[in-house]
């Protein structure tokens, strides 16, 4: 718990810093990453492909699919982001299995990277594997308590961040008209952009709640 607090505190700490946008711009690549990488994985479990995946300068992303359960693929993109912070939250109770959470990230990268990141010399390419090789170096040369707080300040990230994408989110549903996650599920099933974002949140704000308090059962 004490390295989670650590790694909120330095979470917090940034948004005091002069030009923190430039410091946490490539945590907000990372999530990106994450987010696309999410409907990649829920376009092959429900036996869809994928054309590929683009992570753009500007911090948003696109991932093309064929085929699979369509309302899955696109609610996949939010949820799955809050999902794996919030796995991130429990992983970061112990410094071993925080170390494995970088392992295990830096793989997941590299693979979807490799197998769906385009163009393949390209700007999402460059950075996909730029995050893979800093995680890699990190499991090789962090120790598990320094490993803790790292999994723990890119689970902060990673919630952070998803809400931040909610809330625009919102914003776009009651614009209507720009291309979003939540419009293209009011696309498919006749049900307003408003709700399925308000969803969303909902979910999220569940399964972060649920991973903080399996956090505070356990001593930092």
């Amino acid at each position: 718990m004490r390295m989670l607090l650590l790694a909120s505190g330095a979470t917090l700490a940034l948004w005091f810093v002069p030009y923190a946008e430039v410091i946490v711009y490539p945590l907000r690549l990372f999530v990106t990453i994450v987010h696309e990488t999410a409907h990649a994985l829920a376009a092959l479990l429900t036996g869809g492909s994928v054309a590929y995946i683009q992570v753009r300068p500007d911090g948003s992303g696109l991932t093309a699919t064929r085929g699979g359960l369509a309302p899955i693929i696109s609610s996949a993109g939010y949820v799955g982001t809050v999902l794996y912070g919030g796995a991130l939250l429990s992983w970061c109770r112990e410094p071993r299995r925080a170390k494995a959470a970088l392992g295990v990230t830096a793989l997941l990268i590299a693979g979807m990277t490799l197998a769906f990141l385009r163009p393949i010399i390209g700007f999402g390419s460059l950075v996909g594997m730029a995050w893979s090789a800093l995680l890699s170096i990190a499991f090789g040369v962090a120790s598990a308590r320094i490993a803790q707080f790292l999994v723990g300040f890119l689970a902060v990230q990673s919630c952070l961040n998803a809400f931040f994408d909610l809330k625009t989110l919102f914003a776009l549903s009651a614009a209507g008209g720009v291309p979003t996650d939540a419009l293209a599920m009011q696309e498919l099933t006749r049900i307003p952009a408003l709700v399925w974002a308000s969803l969303w949140s909902g979910i999220s704000i569940g399964v972060i709640i649920f991973a903080l308090r399996r956090s505070c059962r356990t001593r930092g």
